[in-house]
């Protein structure tokens, strides 16, 4: 469905994080974490997958870093009362297994917001939630203060200035003996380190545990109609922007 947004505040909430926050014209049903909305940006001919927390009502909120891409970084430059052209909400997000209380959210990158929603969710139904962030720097990482009190914050920087020194995908193993289920959104090398990290602090993946976002830069259409999106998983051909984009990482193949 296609339709209009109205950019609420823009909001500087750490050295290199916007938040935005917009209202959704009519909107009135569910919004789960790991869905997304195409964006149309100008001057870009493709629209821009988003994917913001849904904070209740029509209200969504939007983190968003300084980027080279054109469609982004002119998202990054409206300002509140300014109208966005939107389609959505689309895809299929986050599924918790029954009995996940202990829950391990990871990235790498800057679309932290579908986490940000889980972590809400699972906070309020009593659960534990461990925030695990890599970046190059401390100005890379999600400002801790914003983060609810019952959270715990995990952060790995290449050059030591927060957290662990190094890379978050080498610090996986302590954390993934504690979790019962992991949710991340990042790259295909952090994906792949998931992976290979469960097999052997797990023994072996199962289905259930390990969840990932994949393909945000390669939803072209959002409807399954270009196959512009597709990625191989149980040795079938799924569509990120229609059976994903959230998918269960035992079955899929990350080359």
């Amino acid at each position: 469905m296609q339709t209009q947004a109205i950019i609420l505040e823009k909001q500087l909430i750490g050295p290199a994080w916007w938040q935005l926050t917009f209202a959704v014209a009519e909107f009135s049903g569910a919004f789960g974490p790991g869905q997304f909305f195409l964006l149309r940006c100008d001057p870009c001919y493709l629209r821009r997958p988003i994917f913001p927390q849904h904070l209740g009502d029509n209200r969504f909120a939007l983190l968003l870093r300084p980027t080279t891409d054109p469609g982004l970084s002119w998202l990054i430059s409206r300002q509140p009362g300014d109208a966005l052209d939107m389609f959505g909400p689309l895809g299929r997000g986050f599924s918790l297994p029954a009995g996940a209380a202990n829950l391990l959210l990871a990235s790498d990158e800057q679309w932290l917001s579908p986490l940000l929603q889980q972590m809400e969710l699972t906070v309020a139904a009593g659960g534990a939630v461990t925030l695990a962030q890599g970046g190059r720097r401390s100005a890379s990482l999600y400002p801790v203060a914003s983060l609810p009190a019952a959270v715990e914050f995990f952060a790995v920087t290449r050059d030591g200035s927060q957290g662990q020194r190094g890379q978050l995908a080498n610090a996986l193993p302590q954390l993934l003996r504690w979790a019962d289920a992991v949710l991340a959104v990042g790259s295909l090398e952090l994906y792949r380190a998931l992976k290979r990290h469960t097999e052997q602090v797990r023994l072996r993946v199962t289905s259930g545990f390990l969840f990932g976002l994949l393909a945000p830069e390669l939803l072209p259409c959002g409807v399954g109609a270009c196959f512009g999106c597709a990625v191989t998983a149980g040795h079938s051909p799924k569509l990120a922007c229609s059976d994903g984009p959230i998918f269960d990482l035992a079955e899929i193949e990350l080359g």
